[in-house]
């Protein structure tokens, strides 16, 4: 576990960060039974060494009317040959529908993540917008039934 690479105080930090980033240094000392100093101090030390990249909000997609999460595989193609992937995969990122973008190795070139609030409106994303990304060629969409995460995740 990646937790495991830090001492036990770094890592029940960081447990509870993400649990709740916007938790005040006072109850993150409280909860731990450590000085709040010290807590600051360990929070600190681990921006600095970049274990803590950033403080963030994860919103809730059923919350926000978008019960519909899914991944599309894609490969790239191009007429001329080569294709700049990071462009297309930059391109990809600035669709609504469409939460991030990995360049892989294997079969596929993209595994895109999106939402939707239903099956037509990512039907008729895909068909009216994805496909107009120079760069596409075949894909593939599967929509997720349930989501689980393990405990190296790291966002």
């Amino acid at each position: 576990m990646l937790l495991d690479l830090l001492d036990e105080k770094d890592a029940s930090i960081v447990r509870l960060l993400r649990e709740d980033a916007r938790a005040s240094t006072s109850s993150l000392a409280e909860r731990l039974g450590l000085p709040r100093v010290t807590v600051h101090d360990r929070i600190k030390r681990l921006q600095d060494r970049g274990v803590i990249d950033r403080f963030t909000v994860q919103l809730s997609r059923e919350e926000l009317g978008f019960p519909l999460h899914g991944f599309i595989l894609a490969n790239a193609v191009s007429d001329a040959g080569r294709v700049d992937r990071r462009k297309v995969a930059s391109d990809l990122c600035k669709l609504p529908f469409v939460v991030g973008v990995n360049i892989i190795t294997g079969q596929w070139d993209f595994l895109i993540e999106v939402i939707a609030t239903e099956m037509d409106s990512l039907g008729d994303s895909i068909l009216d917008q994805f496909s107009g990304i120079e760069g596409i060629g075949q894909t593939q969409t599967m929509i997720s039934f349930y989501e689980f995460h393990g405990a190296a995740r790291t966002n």
